[in-house]
């Protein structure tokens, strides 16, 4: 594997924490999409950004893991494709492992009846109760909190995509709106190569494991689609060639940042390189109550979590090692800004 503190220094500086980039749009985040569940978009793009922009005019929709992006508005339409299962046993594990022999024409048969539902905006649950009797009864089930049938939770979020359609951030409950001019369904995957590519520039070295654990497919099926024109750094890990350069001499990680939970920095699948020891990956990376990180200079030094009391942010810091919580001041006055509060507090 690559020196450690050279891979950390070339994350840190792929993920544009110095905030030199002005344009959100200019962020290497958003080639992948950025995650915006539990508000982490906006705390994602403070750590990143001098200033923090309007949303708006970055299209939101269910994508990578079935989780709410956000992506650049005129790479929607061709992230469908690139999305689209590599074959049946790929389309079986995204949505959710339903006991199909042909994943991809289940998949296929819930987008398009999908598509066919919902031709302006349309709610969530009434999408849903309109489609369950439209698609075969293998990919729906009872849900006792609904009191009705339909279709599997990672099923329809893995649909909805490929259906052409995005949310509605604006609306309280969760509402579709089809995509402006949106294309038929994929009849196969195309592009898969480019989300490597960008998966690496951003995530890199790394390799097949890694990128099928980020995207929910099999190990197997990534190594097939592996690129031949990516530059090997060693046994299990690569790069694309136009990222070599800034590799060999990635500038110092000297950055203090308030990474929120599910930031794209600590969405990185080797975990153990990010945080080696184990206890504090458990703290990092916890699946109830998350939490964020502390970035100071390149390390995962502790975790941070945050609440408004009245127009002050109140941010708590639990450092893994002895730290002046002053450090942070500023960027918790930076979050807090970004969440439209007056001033911020760091104990």
């Amino acid at each position: 594997m690559a020196d450690r503190e050279r891979v950390i220094a070339y994350r840190v500086a792929a993920h544009q924490f110095d905030r030199t980039t002005t344009e959100a749009a200019d962020l290497r985040v958003f080639d992948l999409g950025l995650q915006d569940s539990e508000r982490s978009a906006v705390p994602a793009l403070a750590a990143r950004l001098d200033r923090v922009p309007d949303l708006d005019p970055f299209t939101l929709t269910w994508s990578v893991r079935g989780a709410p992006h956000r992506h650049r508005a005129d790479e929607v339409p061709a992230l469908a494709a690139r999305l689209w299962p590599l074959s049946d046993a790929d389309a079986v594990a995204r949505m959710g492992r339903p006991p199909l022999a042909d994943g991809l024409a289940a998949l296929r048969e819930v987008a398009t009846a999908l598509r066919e539902v919902v031709t302006g905006p349309m709610t969530k649950g009434e999408a849903s109760s309109r489609l369950t009797a439209r698609v075969r009864p293998d990919v729906t089930a009872w849900c006792r909190g609904c009191e009705a049938t339909h279709v599997l939770d990672p099923v329809f979020r893995l649909a909805v995509l490929p259906a052409g359609l995005r949310f509605d951030p604006r609306a309280k409950a969760v509402t579709f709106v089809p995509l402006e001019g949106r294309p038929e369904v994929p009849e196969s995957s195309r592009g898969f190569d480019a989300l490597v590519a960008d998966y690496l520039r951003l995530h890199g070295p790394a390799g097949p494991s890694e990128v099928a654990h980020y995207f929910g497919a099999p190990v197997r099926e990534v190594k097939d689609a592996w690129p031949d024109d990516l530059v090997a750094v060693s046994k299990r890990a690569w790069l694309p060639a136009d990222r070599m350069a800034a590799f060999e001499n990635p500038p110092e990680p000297e950055v203090v940042r308030l990474l929120p939970p599910l930031d794209p920095y600590l969405n990185a699948r080797d975990r153990d390189l990010l945080v080696p020891d184990k206890e504090h990956q458990k703290q990092v990376w916890r699946i109830l109550g998350r939490r964020g990180a502390l970035l100071v200079d390149g390390e995962i030094l502790g975790t941070w979590q945050a609440r408004a009391t009245g127009p002050r942010l109140d941010v708590k810091v639990a450092p893994f090692v002895p730290l002046d919580v002053d450090m942070f001041a500023e960027e918790a006055t930076r979050l807090a800004a970004a969440r439209g509060l007056a001033e911020a507090a760091v104990s």
